[in-house]
C-alpha cells in the first residue's frame, strides 16, 4: 500500500502551487472575473507545458500519467484557476489520441498558445450547448452524432460570455457548427464516440480532484476565521456547532479525493469497477464540495456575504464548477449502470501509477490461507446471525483460531501469534467478516492486551497472556458509567486502596460481553481531590469476582450488553495495570488502539445492505419493467456506494498513515466519525428505496434478505454511538486536521 505522490510528482505539485500562488492570487481572481479569463496566467501555463501535460512526447507534450494532472487539478481548484484550464489540458489529450492530421495541427496550435482550446462537456442534442472558455476559446472538440468535430472561429479579443454565477468565461456554441464556425470531422462511428467517452470520463477526474482543491482550501479559510475569531469571549471555533460541521466536510472532501486516486489506479489496473469509480468521484465532488463551500461561508457570518472576502469567490465558482456539465446526480446514475447493470464506458489511459490502496501480495497470498481454513471451518446460521454481536462467539472455533495462530496473528510466537503485519492482519480481519464469524469478542481483547503488554506488570502477563493465546479469555472493557457516557475520564467508580488490596465500589453500562467473559478492563477513580484525568486508575478485575453483579440490557441492534456493579469487590494489587492514579494515559492508549482498529474495516456492512437491495430489484418490477431501471432506485444506489467507497478510502488511509508513521493529522477519527455516518445514511436511504418491503424483520415473508437491511438500519444506528458517539470524534478531527482549539470544553 502507498498513498502518497512520488518524489517527481510532489515536485510537480508544488510546482503548480507556486505558479498559482503568484498567477492566480485572489487579486488575479477578482481581476479576471469580467471576461472569465486571464491572459497573464494562461501564458504562463503554456509556458511551463500545462496543456501538454497529457500528451505523448513525440507529439510535443510532457507524456505525464493521469495522477499527474490529477495532482495539477488539485491546485487548480485550491487557487480557483480562471479559464477552460482543465478543459484545454483534456481537449488536448483527446485530440492527440487521434490519427489525424487537422487534430495534431489544432494541438500543436493549443500547446503553442497560439489558440485557446476548449470541450464540449455533453454530446450535442441539435442544440447549442454551454462550453466552459466558449466566450475566449478559438476551437471546442465536440460530439456530434457519431462525429467527433473540432469547431473553430475566431473569438473576439474582448469577447464578453454569459453572466454567471462563478464568473466564468461561458459562451454558446453548435457543434453542428454555423455561420461563424469552421467544422472539423476528427473521427466518425464508434472512434468518435469512444474517444469522446475517454475525454468526457478523464475531465470528471479532473473536475473531481479541483473541485477537492477547492473545498479543501475554502474548508482551511474558515477554521481559521473560526479560530480568530472571538464572539461571547472565547473563539467561535471551540463551539461545537461551528467545529462540526468543518469537520464533516474536511472529512467527505478528503474521502472524495481519495476515491479519484482510487479511480485512477483502478484504470491502470483495467479494473471493471473503473468506470464506477470515475463517476462516483466527480458526483460526490460536486454534491460536497459546493455544500463545504456554504458551510465555510456560513461560519464568516455576515461578513462571508461582503465581495471584499475570498470565500465568496469560492462558495460562487464551487456550484458553478459542478455544474458545467449538467446535473451531477447524472453521474450517480452513471455510476449505478456500471456497477449493478454492466454498462461500459471507454476510459482515458492511465499512464503510470504509483499509489496503491492494495494491501499487497503478502497479505493476499496470506488471505487465501486464512480463506481456506474458513472454508474448511464454516460458521452455523446461528453464528452469522449474531455476526455485529458477542453473542456471535463461539468458544470452539475460538480455541480453534488459537491453535493456528490466527487468533491474534499479528503478536509475536511467545504470544501466540505469527508476527504478521498490519495489511495481513486487515486481510484477516476481512475474510473474518465475510466468513460470517464475529470480531467483537478478538477486537476488544486484543486492545486490551496489547495495552496489557504496555502497562502491565510481569506477573499480570504471565497470568493472562498465555489463556488469551490459548483462545481460553475474553475480555471486555469497563469504561463508560451511567452519568459519564462518553466523558470517559469522568468515571466515579472508586478504587480504594486496602492494604495490599483495593476495594471497588460502582457501577458500569454497556460493559458489552461482560456476561461471557472472563475480566473486564475496569476504569477507577482512585484520588477524588485532583482533577478529574488525574486521579484514574486502571484494573483487570477478573468477573467471578466476589460482590460483582451483571445485569443484561438489550438494544435496538438486538444485541445484549450489561449493566455491571460492583459492591466492596477485593482486587488484589497485582491486578492494575499501570501506576496509581496515571490511568488516564493507560486507558488513552487503548482508546488510540481502538480508534485505530476502527479505521480498517466499515465498507462491509454497507456492501450487505447494498447486496441485498439489488438482488431485490432484480427480481422485483415496479410499473411493468424490473426494479433496477428505476431511475430514483438507481441514484439511490448509486449515492449508497459512494458512501462505501468513501469509507473504505478513508479506512484505508488510516491504516496506511498508522503503518507508515505519518504524522497524526486525525485520518483514524474521520474514518471511524465516516463510517458512523455514512452507516446511518446508507440504511435510511435503501430503507425508503425498497418500502414497504423495507421494514419486514427477519423471518417475515417477503422480508428484504432475510430482514438484512431492516437489521442494517438499527445496526447503523447503532454504531454510530458505539465506541464514544461521533460528537467526540468530530472534535478530533476539527482539532487534528484543521486547527481548531479543542471544542468539547
Amino acid at each position: 500500500m502507498h498513498l502518497a505522490p512520488s518524489e517527481e510528482q510532489q515536485l510537480l505539485r508544488d510546482t503548480f502551487a507556486g505558479l498559482f500562488t503568484t498567477e492566480s492570487s485572489p487579486e488575479r481572481v477578482r481581476a479576471a472575473e469580467s471576461s472569465g479569463f486571464d491572459p497573464g496566467l494562461w501564458k504562463q501555463l503554456v509556458e511551463v507545458g500545462a496543456f501538454g501535460i497529457r500528451v505523448p512526447e513525440s507529439l510535443g507534450g510532457a507524456a505525464a500519467s493521469l495522477l499527474d494532472a490529477v495532482l495539477l487539478a488539485e491546485q487548480v481548484g485550491r487557487h480557483l484557476a480562471t479559464g477552460p484550464i482543465l478543459e484545454g489540458i483534456v481537449a488536448c489529450s483527446a485530440l492527440a489520441s487521434l490519427d489525424q492530421d487537422d487534430a495534431h495541427g489544432a494541438l500543436e496550435s493549443a500547446i503553442e498558445g497560439n489558440r485557446v482550446l476548449s470541450l464540449a462537456l455533453r454530446a450535442a442534442d441539435g442544440s447549442p450547448q454551454i462550453i466552459p472558455g466558449g466566450s475566449i476559446a478559438n476551437a471546442v472538440v465536440a460530439l456530434d452524432g457519431e462525429e467527433l468535430v473540432l469547431l473553430e472561429r475566431e473569438a473576439a479579443p474582448d469577447a464578453v460570455g454569459a453572466a454567471n454565477l462563478g464568473a466564468n468565461a461561458l459562451a454558446y456554441w453548435n457543434p453542428a457548427g454555423d455561420d461563424a464556425t469552421r467544422r472539423r470531422v476528427l473521427a466518425t462511428g464508434p472512434a468518435a464516440t469512444q474517444a469522446f467517452q475517454r475525454a468526457r470520463e478523464e475531465w470528471r477526474l479532473l473536475m473531481a480532484a479541483a473541485l477537492g482543491g477547492l473545498g479543501h482550501r475554502a474548508i482551511e479559510i474558515g477554521a481559521a476565521y473560526a479560530s480568530e475569531r472571538i464572539q461571547f469571549d472565547r473563539p467561535i471555533a471551540t463551539f461545537q456547532a461551528i467545529a462540526h460541521p468543518l469537520a464533516d466536510s474536511i472529512t467527505a472532501i478528503e474521502g472524495g479525493q481519495l476515491v479519484v486516486w482510487r479511480a485512477v489506479q483502478a484504470i491502470g489496473e483495467g479494473s471493471p469497477n473503473a468506470g464506477a469509480l470515475i463517476a462516483t468521484a466527480f458526483a460526490w465532488a460536486a454534491q460536497n464540495v459546493p455544500e463545504a463551500t456554504r458551510r465555510a461561508l456560513h461560519t464568516h457570518g455576515g461578513y462571508g456575504l461582503s465581495l471584499e472576502y475570498d470565500i465568496q469567490l469560492f462558495h460562487r465558482r464551487a456550484k458553478t464548477w459542478a455544474l458545467l456539465a449538467g446535473d451531477p446526480r447524472d453521474a450517480y446514475l452513471d455510476a449505478s449502470d456500471r456497477r449493478f447493470l454492466g454498462a461500459e464506458v471507454a476510459l482515458p489511459d492511465a499512464g503510470e501509477v504509483t499509489i496503491d490502496f492494495g494491501f499487497g501480495d503478502k497479505a493476499e497470498a496470506f488471505r487465501k490461507t486464512v480463506r481456506q481454513f474458513f472454508d474448511a471451518h464454516p460458521a452455523s446460521e446461528e453464528t452469522r446471525a449474531n455476526l455485529h454481536s458477542f453473542e456471535g462467539h463461539d468458544p470452539e472455533f475460538h480455541r480453534t483460531m488459537a491453535r493456528e495462530g490466527l487468533l491474534f496473528a499479528s503478536w509475536p510466537p511467545e504470544y501466540g501469534g505469527q508476527n504478521r503485519d498490519p495489511y495481513e492482519s486487515s486481510a484477516l480481519a476481512e475474510e473474518l467478516e465475510h466468513a460470517g464469524r464475529t470480531n467483537y469478542t478478538i477486537a476488544t481483547t486484543r486492545l486490551v492486551c496489547e495495552t496489557l503488554m504496555e502497562f502491565g506488570s510481569e506477573e499480570l502477563k504471565r497470568e493472562v497472556l498465555p489463556r488469551v493465546a490459548a483462545g481460553e479469555v475474553i475480555i471486555s472493557l469497563g469504561y463508560t458509567e451511567p452519568a459519564s457516557g462518553s466523558d470517559v475520564a469522568a468515571a466515579q467508580t472508586r478504587a480504594v486502596r486496602d492494604g495490599d488490596q483495593w476495594r471497588i465500589n460502582g457501577q458500569k453500562m454497556f460493559t458489552s460481553g461482560a456476561d461471557i467473559g472472563d475480566y473486564v478492563f475496569l476504569l477507577t477513580r482512585s484520588n477524588p481531590d485532583v482533577r478529574k484525568h488525574q486521579g484514574l486508575t486502571m484494573f483487570l478485575v477478573p468477573l467471578d469476582s466476589p460482590g460483582l453483579e451483571i445485569q443484561p440490557i438489550y438494544t435496538l441492534s438486538g444485541e445484549r450488553t450489561n449493566a455491571t456493579y460492583y459492591s466492596d469487590v477485593l482486587l488484589d494489587d497485582r491486578y492494575r495495570v499501570g501506576e496509581v492514579d496515571s490511568g488516564w494515559s493507560v486507558v488513552g492508549y487503548a482508546l488510540h488502539l481502538e480508534h485505530g482498529a476502527g479505521a480498517t474495516g466499515g465498507k462491509g456492512e454497507m456492501e450487505t445492505m447494498i447486496r441485498a437491495v439489488v438482488d431485490w430489484a432484480r427480481e422485483r418490477e415496479r410499473d411493468g419493467r424490473p426494479a433496477l431501471e428505476d431511475p430514483r432506485l438507481r441514484e439511490d444506489l448509486g449515492v449508497v456506494s459512494a458512501l462505501a467507497d468513501v469509507t473504505e478510502c478513508l479506512s484505508l488511509r488510516g491504516l496506511w498513515c498508522g503503518v507508515e508513521g505519518q504524522p497524526d493529522r486525525g485520518e483514524g477519527a474521520m474514518a471511524s466519525t465516516f463510517k458512523k455516518g455514512a452507516l446511518v445514511q446508507v440504511g435510511a436511504r435503501l430503507m425508503d428505496a425498497t418500502a414497504p418491503e423495507s421494514v419486514l424483520s427477519r423471518g417475515a415473508p417477503g422480508a428484504i434478505d432475510e430482514g438484512a437491511l431492516e437489521f442494517g438500519y438499527r445496526l447503523g444506528t447503532a454504531l454510530a454511538i458505539y465506541g464514544g458517539t461521533s460528537e467526540i470524534l468530530k472534535s478530533i478531527v476539527a482539532q487534528a486536521a484543521l486547527g481548531m482549539p479543542r471544542s468539547r470544553s
